[in-house]
């Protein structure tokens, strides 16, 4: 009797054990990084032995954004992203790192795009479409409408494109969401402007198709009411056509057979007031991103683990399975406190971390050092 009791204590420790590493081995530490037709092998090389060194399981590496070196195709074919990520990916074998493709959604801005379909981009409540202004004078501001069907097959189209990336670990979507409506509040005074409140310039998209539907919907045109942002349906109407955008690219993504993630703002509440982004219920994600740089909110540290918690108590409210990676400013995050921050995050109930971005953690005395550190004590706690 004793020595079956003894065995059977053996099994449950050994039970306990497994789940305990199996759960720690879960946890991940990523990285973004903005990839360049211009990287160097020498460039490549150093951050993803440098990924290895300090414990960064995962990068994930713009390959398309507002920049001279993104190529236009007139078959629409985005080669400057497969280029990037095929000069990438034997960098990242060799280290033993994922490798994730990070593409920019709905904010699209190649010309050949712009010059063919005009009318697939988002237009404000003063009637001026986004290709038309210079929105926060950012000429990369130019953004798809989740409620054209042709523009979100376009985008699916772009995943499988790098989806046919043999060993790509998976796709990571940015930029999924409307203009700004309001910015972050910390950024008011660098960018130069007042939102005290929504203002139609900054409030988006009220193209004819977007108008169409929703008065189909409820019988009224949002131009008609006089304060379209406290109607509580039609915000519900954007934030559902986002959501079924996200949803349709990652599903896309996943038939791939790829890892589906997605870069969201900070918290559920503010991503829905500020850029009418419900995250919460963006579907077929495997892992979501929140970009909690908290002192673009004028928040103090510790907000790090409170919009972790918002974050992870929506998706649980909301069904939602994918796992909460909390999202880091390395320019926010002093050197010497790297592992109070991971501290936040956990505590909020993160599944892992990601900086932003590696070049910050380049320039930043130190940083390196300290984050390999700060992981190794973390991982190993």
């Amino acid at each position: 009797m004793k020595n079956r009791l003894s065995s059977v204590v053996v099994v449950l420790l050994m039970a306990l054990l497994f789940v305990s590493c199996t759960q720690k081995a879960e946890y991940k530490a990523w990285g973004w990084v903005a990839g360049s037709l211009n990287m160097s092998d020498e460039q490549l090389d150093h951050y993803f032995s440098k990924c290895k060194d300090v414990g960064i399981d995962a990068v994930i590496m713009q390959c398309h954004g507002g920049r001279p070196d993104i190529l236009d195709s007139t078959s629409f074919r985005d080669s400057a992203a497969l280029v990037i990520i095929n000069r990438a990916l034997p960098f990242a074998k060799k280290y033993g790192i994922e490798l994730h493709a990070w593409m920019w959604t709905t904010n699209r801005c190649e010309m050949t795009l712009r010059n063919a379909h005009p009318e697939w981009y988002q237009v404000n409540a003063q009637g001026e479409s986004c290709l038309d202004i210079k929105l926060y004078n950012r000429e990369h501001y130019r953004w798809l409408c989740p409620s054209h069907p042709e523009s979100i097959e376009y985008l699916k189209e772009r995943v499988r494109e790098l989806a046919e990336i043999k060993d790509l670990a998976g796709i990571h979507m940015d930029f999924i969401r409307y203009p700004d409506a309001i910015l972050p509040y910390g950024l008011h005074e660098s960018r130069g402007v007042v939102q005290d409140k929504v203002y139609p310039l900054w409030d988006f998209c009220y193209c004819e198709k977007c108008r169409a539907d929703f008065k189909a919907q409820t019988g009224i045109d949002p131009l008609d009411l006089e304060d379209p942002t406290s109607n509580q349906e039609w915000m519900q109407f954007r934030w559902d056509r986002m959501a079924h955008l996200a949803s349709e690219v990652a599903d896309e993504i996943q038939k791939c057979g790829k890892v589906s993630s997605a870069a969201v703002f900070a918290s559920p509440e503010e991503s829905k007031k500020l850029v009418r982004q419900d995250w919460a219920n963006f579907r077929n994600l495997d892992y979501v991103f929140p970009m909690i740089y908290h002192k673009f909110y004028d928040k103090e540290d510790e907000w790090v683990e409170t919009a972790t918690r918002e974050g992870v108590e929506a998706l649980k409210e909301a069904g939602n399975d994918a796992k909460l990676c909390s999202g880091l400013f390395v320019g926010h995050v002093p050197v010497d406190r790297i592992p109070e921050f991971l501290t936040y995050a956990e505590n909020g109930g993160s599944d892992g971390i990601c900086f932003f971005s590696l070049e910050g953690v380049d320039r930043t005395e130190g940083y390196w050092d300290s984050l390999k550190v700060a992981l190794q004590e973390f991982k190993n706690k």
